[in-house]
């Protein structure tokens, strides 16, 4: 039945590929500082509606605070009161679509979201993000992080990659006969 269904679904373009990204946090972490200087916080609820404006997402505010009262952390990078970039982590089985649930195990962190404003882009402030995330999730006891992406992101493929993550899945979105979402078929990694 599998091999039918798979014959009847087509796959979708890269842009709807996702690919899921390990680093083991035991392995060193590099932190770059950056010639810019920002002040380093962790969000509170009263950022959020600020953090989802940079984005657009509005619409999951009422989500993003449930999120942090269970243990969701962001770290923020700012000047002045102004936040210029952030990195979402949580520690919870995470629903990434309609087909696929992320299910960490003990000692797993998902990075949910790193936004760099487009002005701080390109100077390192990525990377000193990252490493700075990395870090205090080594701190406290985390062994790995997973981060997850479409397959066309290419630069933030290329700062995972820096930062020593390797891609530990890919999956194939496809669509039954141009109808709603098939479950996505994992690929082997070459």
């Amino acid at each position: 039945m599998r091999q039918i269904l798979d014959g009847l679904t087509a796959s979708g373009d890269e842009s709807e590929n996702w690919i899921e990204l390990l680093r083991n946090l035991s392995e060193p972490i590099s932190i770059h500082p950056t010639d810019i200087q920002f002040s380093k916080r962790w969000a509170e609820s009263r950022d959020v509606i600020r953090i989802a404006a940079l984005e657009g997402f509005v619409k999951e505010i009422d989500f993003m605070k449930r999120s942090l009262k269970k243990g969701d952390i962001c770290l923020l990078l700012e000047r002045g009161e102004r936040i210029c970039a952030f990195a979402w982590i949580t520690f919870r089985d995470y629903r990434l679509d309609l087909w696929h649930t992320l299910h960490l195990l003990p000692g797993y962190a998902y990075l949910v979201y790193i936004f760099v404003r487009p002005e701080f882009q390109r100077q390192g402030v990525g990377s000193y993000l990252l490493g700075s995330v990395m870090t205090h999730l080594r701190e406290l006891g985390c062994e790995y992080l997973i981060s997850g992406m479409y397959a066309d992101w290419r630069i933030s493929i290329k700062l995972h990659r820096k930062a020593g993550f390797r891609i530990d899945k890919k999956f194939i979105k496809r669509r039954l006969l141009r109808f709603p979402p098939y479950p996505p078929k994992e690929v082997d990694i070459e």
